[in-house]
């Protein structure tokens, strides 16, 4: 069917052109879809143009700046804490200083040969020299007449540490040897052989435990000491002795009831202690125990 001049003009004809080939059958269809498209593309156009920018900022076919942090106010959703300020460490506070040295330098008026001594001691003490130390103490105490008995309280009691420390730490070859044991023999055995005790043997081998000991072994152990123990009632103190030179002293705790008078500790030495009515402090009287062996001689003076 097609469009044709006809007696009033333009007139529909229903003939179908085609058969004949006189017009094409899609140019009227292609142009009325042209126009249907751009009538609903227009309203489309017209919006867009009218319509004001984004509020976020975005141009027409721009790219929007990546949004701002803001801080809300809504119920659920706090707003994230701000970072702690940076804040210097506190400076460690100063060492304290040094503590002052005891010294035991009076000199006053006494004799130049033990100004000399006592100067000799402090400067042992300052180096840290414990030999020297030990024996400008033994040379102090050995002067006739006693022209430091001032200082015989302070003088004895290092004299003391210093000897614990030379016997059981230093292990001073003057009180110890050492020992291979040998098939049969027992740590109570080889301490009882060489005049010590049991306690004493586990002490000088630290931290090696000798309750297991293996033939071929090396032990430390004492060398036959000979202990004296001196208690001294008035003084109230107890002078240990050890090879006829003094070791150390202890200090007794209240009077002592045993008479004037020489005898042995037994087995027992706490017991034997106890019987004679002669009293340390605990850790005083567990040292002895360890040192002493059978049969140590104890002197009571009434001095």
């Amino acid at each position: 069917m097609s469009l044709a001049r006809g007696k009033f003009g333009v007139e529909y004809d229903p003939v179908d052109r085609v058969r004949d080939g006189s017009s094409p059958p899609f140019g009227w269809i292609a142009a009325v879809v042209a126009l249907l498209v751009a009538a609903s593309l227009v309203p489309a156009a017209v919006r867009r143009f009218a319509a004001p920018p984004e509020e976020d900022g975005t141009a027409l076919g721009g790219f929007a700046p990546p949004p701002a942090t803001v801080a809300s106010d809504a119920p659920g959703e706090p707003a994230p804490a701000a970072p702690p300020p940076v804040t210097a460490a506190p400076a460690a506070p100063p060492a304290p200083p040094p503590p002052p040295r005891v010294e035991v330098s009076n000199f006053g008026n006494r004799p130049q040969k033990v100004k000399n001594l006592l100067m000799r001691l402090d400067a042992a003490r300052a180096k840290g020299d414990a030999e020297l130390e030990l024996s400008t103490i033994e040379q102090l105490r050995a002067l006739p007449g006693d022209p430091a008995a001032d200082l015989e309280g302070e003088l004895a009691a290092r004299l003391g540490e210093l000897n614990f420390t030379r016997l059981f730490v230093a292990r001073s070859p003057q009180w110890v040897r050492e020992v291979v044991v040998k098939p049969g023999e027992s740590a109570t055995r080889i301490a009882r052989q060489h005049g010590s005790t049991l306690a004493s043997l586990r002490k000088l081998n630290e931290p090696v435990s000798v309750d297991r000991i293996r033939v071929g072994q090396t032990l430390r152990v004492m060398n036959h000491p000979r202990f004296i123990l001196v208690v001294h009632k008035t003084l109230r103190r107890a002078d240990l002795q050890l090879n006829g030179k003094f070791f150390k002293r202890y200090a007794l705790r209240g009077e002592t009831a045993a008479a004037a008078g020489f005898y042995e500790t037994t087995e027992n030495l706490r017991a034997f202690l106890a019987e004679l009515g002669v009293w340390f402090d605990r850790a005083d009287r567990d040292e002895l125990e360890m040192l002493l062996p059978k049969k140590t001689p104890l002197t009571v003076s009434d001095s």
